[in-house]
């Protein structure tokens, strides 16, 4: 594998995934709006990928944060290999309240700007009335420019 490839593979100037946890409330999410932004353009993706990840991002931590219990944190990783951006947020949210999971404009918003998306829950114990952690993942391929 020639260094190429391998700056191919890793993304320019990767050093793994970037994790940001903050408190469930839509005050924060300007700050993990800002970590997507950085890390898409750190990638290089183009002006107009680099907007369609951030709201990708905005909305997915919106639907997150509407459901969230009290006091749960907001967590946001991005990640980058074989040249694509990978996103994964998740949070608490009451097995009573809204579904965490996004509506259904917001869904057609995140299938649309995004190249693979998927949503799951994980249930602590599926009999009880317990908090359940949602997780909305999706990824963008960077795009390739010819080489001179």
């Amino acid at each position: 594998m020639n260094r190429r490839e391998l700056a191919d593979w890793l993304g320019p100037g990767c050093r793994g995934p970037v994790e940001l946890r903050v408190p469930a409330d839509a005050r924060q999410l300007v700050l993990v709006r800002m970590l997507a932004q950085g890390v898409a353009e750190r990638e290089g993706f183009p002006p107009d990928e680099v907007t369609d990840i951030v709201l990708a991002v905005d909305e997915a931590c919106a639907s997150l944060v509407r459901a969230s219990v009290p006091g749960a944190l907001l967590t946001c990783r991005l990640s980058v290999a074989f040249g694509k951006l990978r996103v994964e947020v998740s949070s608490t949210v009451s097995p009573t309240g809204p579904a965490g999971v996004p509506s259904q404009w917001s869904w057609r918003v995140l299938d649309t700007v995004t190249d693979s998306l998927s949503a799951w829950r994980h249930e602590l114990d599926p009999r009880r009335d317990v908090d359940r952690i949602v997780h909305i993942d999706f990824a963008k391929q960077v795009a390739r420019h010819p080489t001179r």
